[in-house]
């Protein structure tokens, strides 16, 4: 499937309005490139501890628009600490190996978010590590450290987010806007159709420009009450900043969420 098939495909699996509001990141090079998780993993319901275990396999690791690794396998544990009735703390400590190679990476995600009706307000902190162990002693190269800031809102079955990120690595900004639509097939099996359109100030490049589009495609089958899977299918078309030096990209993968 190509990216032209894999647009229509999405278009059809979702109403009109998820396509006109988007925006996701771009990235840079591997040896040097800040990452999060390329799956997050939803929620499991009835996480009575507010901690959930995650583990997920990726076709292609594209992190803000560029390809980093193929066939990547990865874990996750979330906590989510209540703070107040409308004050949250989340730490999300990260781990990624890449299956054909040596590539691991560590990243260390935490947010304050508060909740007001369907609004969230969220600044959090991310460091990025990569000990690589065919360099030896387990050197990191290229590590990271960023703070970011978004804004979402519910608006009925759709959610929107703004996000923006300053690496204090690159001494630069990056943009991220995204919408998504929650369709419930039946009480166990939910989909959700999501698009992205991203944009950076030097991040990637020299100056502000758009750097990449993605559309996907996932659905979460609620295995029981605190454990979840969810596959995914998505599509990446590089622009502007990234345009010159990535290809188009179909992938996919699946995760596996477990709740304490």
């Amino acid at each position: 499937m190509n990216m032209r098939s894999l647009v229509r495909l999405l278009t059809a699996a979702a109403p009109v309005g998820w396509l006109l509001s988007s925006i996701s990141l771009a990235g840079s090079a591997v040896t040097s490139t800040p990452s999060t998780p390329p799956t997050l993993a939803p929620a499991a319901e009835n996480s009575d501890l507010g901690v959930e275990a995650s583990l997920g396999w990726d076709s292609h690791y594209i992190f803000r628009g560029e390809l980093l690794q193929k066939n990547t396998a990865w874990t996750q544990i979330s906590l989510d600490i209540p703070l107040t009735d409308s004050l949250s703390l989340n730490i999300s400590p990260w781990f990624l190996q890449d299956i054909d190679n040596d590539y691991n990476e560590f990243d260390l995600n935490s947010a304050l978010t508060y909740s007001l009706e369907s609004w969230e307000f969220s600044a959090g902190y991310a460091g990025y590590f990569y000990p690589r162990k065919s360099w030896g002693d387990n050197i990191g190269i290229g590590d990271e450290q960023e703070m970011t800031a978004s804004v979402s809102r519910s608006l009925g079955d759709f959610n929107a987010s703004l996000m923006s990120a300053y690496s204090f690595t690159r001494e630069s900004f990056y943009y991220q806007f995204s919408l998504d639509y929650e369709l419930s097939v039946s009480e166990k099996l939910t989909l959700t159709p999501g698009v992205a359109l991203g944009w950076d100030s030097d991040y990637f490049d020299d100056g502000t420009d758009l750097n990449h589009v993605a559309l996907r495609l996932a659905a979460t089958y609620q295995l029981t009450s605190s454990c979840s899977v969810s596959p995914y299918i998505a599509g990446n078309l590089p622009m502007g900043h990234l345009d010159a030096s990535s290809n188009e990209d179909v992938y996919g993968g699946v995760s596996l969420t477990v709740g304490f």
